[in-house]
């Protein structure tokens, strides 16, 4: 769906460009995260979708048209676009906040109140407690979910989303990144997701784009990043839990010895886990279970055994003697 070709970008005064010919392709419906440290082209790179910053070179396509030739208010009217600082209009209500966009497109006043009243269920807000409220009057939490709110109000095929997350503490955070998850299993959204913390793009990413000084250093599924790191700056990156990171991107079923037959079944011990479990959900109930071996299940099923020895082996091979 969106697609970058060569696209750079250098700042009035400055010698190095933000962005240094990078070239990227979006595919409909996934998270694409882009991580790497302060000053590194992120934000840079996602203002260049929606217009709010133009390249110097390059091309981006959204649906194989150049944005280029599009109108920029039309084009953001089309974008949803979340940003740490919230940016709820503070003399208006919430409800009149998410209704900001709609209200631009003339859409009927039935139309937009369902709408606001959706997306604040859909937020886990209660619409008549909150819509009448200010934006002053609402936790970092909940102000970061009527931003999401706002960005979805006309539905838009895309979202553009800026450390969303960072202002709040860390456990709002992580629900926040649940909720997110949640609605992206209904929504299907294309979303690009900027972020300097690597296990939140690990977590949110079906893809990862690691950026360095405007470069691309590296482009793929989290896995595949955890597993291969280009080089030494990736690795640094990636932390010295590598290993464990792995384990949270890899299925039980991926490293379990399937049960050859019935009677191996039968014997299945009781402690479990699905198939599509994480391995590391396997190892935590392991140790907290005091057993080396867990029993891999589809639904009610067991398909095979997981062994600490399968685990530890996988770690070593993989990450190179990470833990």
């Amino acid at each position: 769906m969106i697609q970058l070709e060569q696209v750079s970008k250098t700042f009035r005064g400055s010698r190095q460009p933000a962005v240094d010919r990078i070239t990227l392709r979006v595919k409909q419906g996934d998270i694409c995260v882009l991580v790497g440290p302060s000053g590194c082209g992120k934000t840079t790179l996602l203002r260049m979708i929606n217009r709010l910053v133009e390249p110097d070179d390059g091309m981006i396509t959204v649906d194989g048209r150049s944005i280029a030739q599009m109108d920029p208010p039309t084009l953001r009217r089309t974008i949803g676009y979340v940003i740490q600082q919230v940016g709820l209009l503070p003399h208006r209500t919430i409800a009149q906040n998410i209704a900001l966009v709609p209200e631009l497109l003339k859409w009927p006043r039935e139309k937009t109140a369902r709408r606001v009243a959706a997306l604040l269920e859909m937020m886990d807000l209660d619409p008549g407690e909150v819509g009448h409220k200010y934006p002053h009057q609402l936790s970092g939490g909940q102000a970061q979910r009527v931003g999401v709110a706002r960005a979805l109000a006309a539905d838009p095929p895309i979202m553009l989303m800026d450390e969303p997350f960072a202002a709040v503490d860390p456990i709002v955070r992580v629900r926040l990144q649940d909720q997110l998850l949640r609605l992206q299993q209904t929504m299907q959204k294309t979303i690009c997701f900027v972020t300097h913390d690597i296990n939140e793009a690990i977590k949110l990413g079906d893809h990862l784009v690691v950026l360095k000084a405007g470069r691309m250093v590296q482009s793929g599924t989290p896995l595949d990043i955890l597993t291969q790191p280009e080089n030494d700056f990736v690795l640094r990156l990636l932390g010295d839990d590598r290993g464990v990171k792995i384990l949270d991107q890899t299925r039980a079923e991926t490293l379990m010895d399937p049960f050859a037959d019935a009677a191996a079944q039968a014997a299945a011990n009781g402690h479990r886990v699905q198939a599509i479990d994480p391995v590391k959900i396997a190892l935590e109930r392991m140790m907290l279970m005091n057993t080396d071996e867990i029993t891999v299940c589809e639904g009610a099923r067991p398909v095979g055994l997981l062994r600490w020895n399968a685990i530890k082996a996988h770690v070593h091979r993989i990450s190179g003697g990470a833990s």
